[in-house]
């Protein structure tokens, strides 16, 4: 037999595929629609390693078994060529960024041919056509005159070795994402769009769409939606002015707790705001403040992710709106600029940083969120019996061996060995009182007030009074057994002693249980809602009600705050799209006239950074600066060959700042559905039948950037009626790494890259395909082996030379015609839900199965043909040509199963002996009880069990177990 050339074969089918144009996307709207959608690549010059086609791979599979389902598919291919990679390889090698993308993309696109995609080519785009861009500059022009683009001068993250600004997207824990340098906090003019106006639509719209939860949880924490109160302190103390004339806002997202607020904590670079305006500190406290801007370009810009809390006192104070009180002002490390206003109100009793921070500096805590238990049943409320309302104290009294001492009254009640406080008492004279009283002990040592108090409100049995109590527990350390007479001997209780392991079961009393495990957790303060204590006339009142309450009692204003921040447009950059925005002498803004987009890059020799924080766009005169006039309806247009008239001509400059490379990766699944569209960003009508994208496969890095961005727009573009729905990705699915065989990313740098041009060339293209699709859960990172490789080739190899056994018409047997359906059903489920090495897997036990017959029924061949087909399409499409076929198999229909033709004729019945396995056998499934009991029963290894007596019982499960009982 001929062996499987596999050169030969792919080329064959690859020529015949372009050719034919086999691919180009059908528009039939009596089929339905499946828009498949890879997360388009940065061609980089390096080109392809076996890592990235993994993705590609399997939207290849899943477009082809879509395709053969009866869909009209969408898959297309193009370019993500504008940014700076682009253009610092460009000044690397001295070359213009075009022409190197123009061969990075012929590179790519000769790769990716070579693997056999089911591209359609005819719909191929490229972000720095200008044809392409010019629809992103008409979105900007949108976004502008909707007035969510806009001009600011304000400090942007700014990276000195890229030269440019950034998004906070683009930082990886305070460092540029790309280069790794620490990035600066600069004042620059820049472009900023609002992504904020949509940050509420994009986190309720998450819920609706298909994607990993992983995905969506990063989303709603990148954008970080909190509610919560703006509140002004009046601050005193400051150096030279009035008490009270100046303010500092503090974002909370507690102002239920405002009363528990003991000190005022600000960033550092805040206080460094202040100090440039003339407030007068220390020396002391300025070297702080700029040790700490220095210690924060090092680590993540989070609230609170410091390793150690750091502060220092200012020396001025802020008055407590709630109570009037005054409390410090701390410039504290663990606060950010970044996080709302740089400045938050401290409440140690209720917040874990604030508390440390806290404890470190002898700073007070003043608790005021109490957690409440009302109870019920016999233990409710009654009417006609007297309330006691009182203060009360628990101790957690345990001893140095880890036991707890409880009071025990009667059956029912078991609990610590609290009570009330008495007038004149504080709270400690009243704990030791209550231990000495209730238990006799004498020797203890009070330790840590647990927080929160509790409330409880219910019917005392031992006193018949309704008690409403409130009040704290008590760390106590027993020191020794030493006792006085107490209320033990009087034999009004017990005293139960139980390990601290088991005390949760022997407690009754469900406060008394909640507290035990605030003692055994390592949380001291309390963050949850509850109801207010120390909070003058709002005592009483539950968290829910009094955020808003005590915020209009001070004078502050409910509002949201996003841990997302608005959108860094502008890039100091060469190699990105022009803004379409002119600046007249005075600097006022015009935006261009549409019917001049596209606004196109000129070409220029430098495309070096200019050093003075502007684009290498600045320095070309000729470009920048042009003469033009302002339409009636405020937009600019150039004059051409001296126009004149009624028109006004003046001098303006272009806007030298170009988009981020994100521009248009934010909206190029559009331009597939309608990529020679002159006239539209893209046609309606189209939109409406393509859209949204059905399967969309990409790296989970992208979650909080690309994705983001490009849910903005599109919410953005259905906005405006350019499309028809909300969302532009319906599912979503990522793709784990492909590791280099040390485990480390594939890098030219670490010398481990696998080119995949030299696996095709040795093993063949559907053999890489299977090799990557098999390796692994879709999902998770995997090291490459090419050794492995071996056991992908062998497979197609095996079904190459299956056919040489294929008989058009002899008869299927039940077992095959059972594992074929079981087949069908596994393959096409497993595709659907990206699970692709268990759908190979089940193909190879097909496989298996065929090879050891002496004949396979030619339409058994033929459904396994259509199965492989996804995966292996050259294989494929040759020996369904060899088959006698003219049509492609990629036009064929996907098999279809029978679901009574799943169940197998026999099944495994275990035997079981007095509870245990110890025994197995083949029936049929159509066996009745008897027949079944009976062939059990004759088993050797029962017979030995059973020594000659008779089985006391025996008990059949149909289709599942016999269980002999003895």
């Amino acid at each position: 037999m001929k062996e499987y050339d596999h050169t030969q074969i792919e080329e064959k089918w690859q020529k015949y595929w372009l050719e034919k144009d086999i691919y180009r996307t059908e528009e039939d709207k009596s089929k339905p629609k499946c828009y498949v959608l890879d997360m388009f690549p940065y061609p980089s010059g390096e080109g392809l390693h076996v890592g990235h086609p993994k993705g590609y791979i399997a939207t290849d599979v899943y477009s082809r078994y879509k395709h053969m389902q009866g869909f009209n598919v969408l898959h297309p291919m193009g370019w993500d060529a504008f940014g700076l990679p682009a253009e610092q390889y460009a000044i690397k090698n001295q070359i213009h960024p075009r022409v190197a993308v123009e061969k990075n993309t012929t590179r790519f696109k000769e790769q990716l041919a070579k693997i056999g995609f089911n591209y359609d080519w005819s719909r191929e785009i490229n972000t720095t056509d200008p044809k392409f861009y010019k629809w992103t500059q008409w979105i900007f022009l949108q976004l502008y005159k909707k007035g969510l683009a806009y001009e600011s001068f304000a400090p942007i993250n700014w990276c000195p070795t890229c030269q440019t600004g950034l998004a906070n997207e683009d930082l990886e824990g305070g460092k540029c994402e790309r280069c790794g340098t620490v990035v600066e906090k600069k004042p620059m003019r820049q472009w900023t769009l609002k992504i904020t106006e949509y940050a509420d639509r994009m986190l309720a719209d998450l819920d609706s769409l298909e994607w990993p939860e992983s995905i969506k949880e990063s989303q709603r924490n990148w954008i970080g939606r909190s509610e919560g109160a703006e509140i002004e302190f009046a601050l005193h103390g400051v150096p030279g002015q009035e008490d009270g004339k100046h303010k500092v806002k503090v974002f909370t997202t507690r102002p239920d707790t405002l009363f528990g607020a003991t000190y005022v904590a600000i960033s550092a670079e805040l206080a460094k705001s202040w100090i440039d305006v003339g407030w007068k500190v220390s020396a002391e406290v300025k070297k702080f403040v700029l040790d700490t801007l220095e210690e924060e370009k090092d680590r993540a810009i989070e609230y609170g992710e410091v390793a150690e809390k750091k502060g220092i006192a200012s020396g001025v104070y802020a008055v407590n709106p709630a109570n009037q009180e005054k409390i410090p002002v701390w410039i504290a490390n663990y606060v950010l600029s970044g996080y709302g206003t740089g400045a938050i109100m401290a409440v140690p009793a209720h917040d874990e940083r604030d508390y440390d921070f806290a404890k470190k500096y002898n700073l007070p805590i003043v608790d005021v969120i109490a957690k409440k238990y009302v109870l019920t049943g016999e233990n409710a409320d009654r009417a006609n019996v007297e309330t006691l309302d009182r203060r009360i104290v628990d101790p957690i009294l345990v001893d140095r061996d880890g036991n707890l001492y409880l009071v025990k009254e009667g059956p029912l009640h078991v609990h610590f060995a609290g009570g009330g406080v008495d007038d004149g008492e504080d709270e400690l004279t009243a704990l030791a009182r209550e231990i000495k009283e209730e238990l006799g002990y004498t020797d203890f040592t009070i330790g840590r007030r647990l927080l929160p108090q509790i409330i409880v409100e219910g019917y005392r049995h031992t006193k018949n009074k309704n008690q409403h109590s409130v009040g704290p527990a008590y760390e106590v350390i027993l020191n020794s057994d030493a006792r006085i007479s107490s209320e033990i001997e009087d034999g009004k209780h017990e005293l139960l002693k139980v390990g601290l392991a088991d005390a949760k079961d022997a407690i009754t009393w469900e406060h008394h249980r909640f507290l035990l495990e605030r003692y055994l957790s390592s949380a001291v303060a309390y963050c949850e809602y509850g109801t207010l204590v120390n909070s003058g006339k709002f005592n009483g009142m539950d968290s829910s009600e009094a955020m808003k309450a005590i915020t209009e009692f001070v004078g502050g204003k409910m509002m949201k705050q996003y841990r997302l921040k608005d959108w860094v447009f502008s890039r100091q950059r060469y190699w990105g799209e022009p803004i379409p925005i002119v600046h007249d002498v005075e600097g006022k803004v015009y935006p261009v006239d549409e019917s001049e987009l596209p606004v196109v890059l000129p070409n220029v020799e430098s495309y070096a950074p200019t050093g003075t924080g502007e684009s290498p766009l600045a320095d070309i005169s000729d470009w920048v600066n042009v003469d033009g006039y302002i339409t009636a309806e405020g937009t600019f247009k150039q004059t051409k060959g001296g126009e004149s008239g009624e028109v006004k001509i003046q001098k303006f400059k272009r806007e030298t700042n170009t988009m981020p490379q994100w521009a248009g990766s934010s909206w190029y699944y559009l331009r597939y559905i309608d990529p020679d569209n002159d006239n539209a960003l893209v046609d309606k009508d189209k939109e409406k039948f393509w859209s949204p994208v059905d399967m969309y496969v990409g790296g989970a890095e992208h979650a909080t950037r690309h994705l983001i961005y490009a849910r903005f727009w599109h919410k953005f573009l259905y906005d405006l009626g350019v499309v028809n729905h909300i969302e532009p990705f319906n599912r979503l699915q990522n793709v784990g790494l492909i590791m280099a065989s040390d485990g480390r990313k594939m890098s030219k740098r670490y010398g481990n890259v696998i080119n995949p041009d030299d696996v095709v060339k040795t093993f063949g293209a559907d053999s890489l395909r299977v090799y990557e699709m098999f390796m692994g859960p879709f999902d998770q990172s995997i090291a490459w082996s090419t050794d492995n490789m071996v056991g992908a080739r062998r497979f197609i190899e095996r079904v190459w030379r299956m056919k040489e056994k294929i008989v058009k018409d002899t008869p299927m047997e039940r077992a095959t015609e059972t594992l074929l359906h079981q087949t069908i059903k596994k393959v096409g489920g497993d595709i659907e839900r990206f699970g692709f090495n268990t759908a190979i897997s089940q193909l190879m036990i097909l496989v298996n199965h065929l090879e050891k017959l002496s004949a396979i029924p030619q339409a058994v061949y033929k459904d396994l043909l259509r199965l492989v087909a996804p995966f292996a399409p050259h294989l494929a499409e040759e020996l369904w040509s060899e088959l006698g076929h003219e049509a492609q198999i990629y036009t064929e229909a996907w098999p279809t199963y029978d679901a009574e033709k799943i169940v197998t004729e026999n099944v495994n019945i275990a035997i079981q002996i007095n509870g245990k396995v110890r025994d197995a056998i083949e029936i049929l499934r159509t066996d009745n009880e008897e027949t079944v009991k009976s062939v059990a029963l004759a088993r050797p290894t029962v017979q030995k069990w059973l020594d000659g007596k008779e089985p006391k019982k025996v008990i059949y499960v149909a289709g599942k177990i016999v269980n002999i009982v003895l």
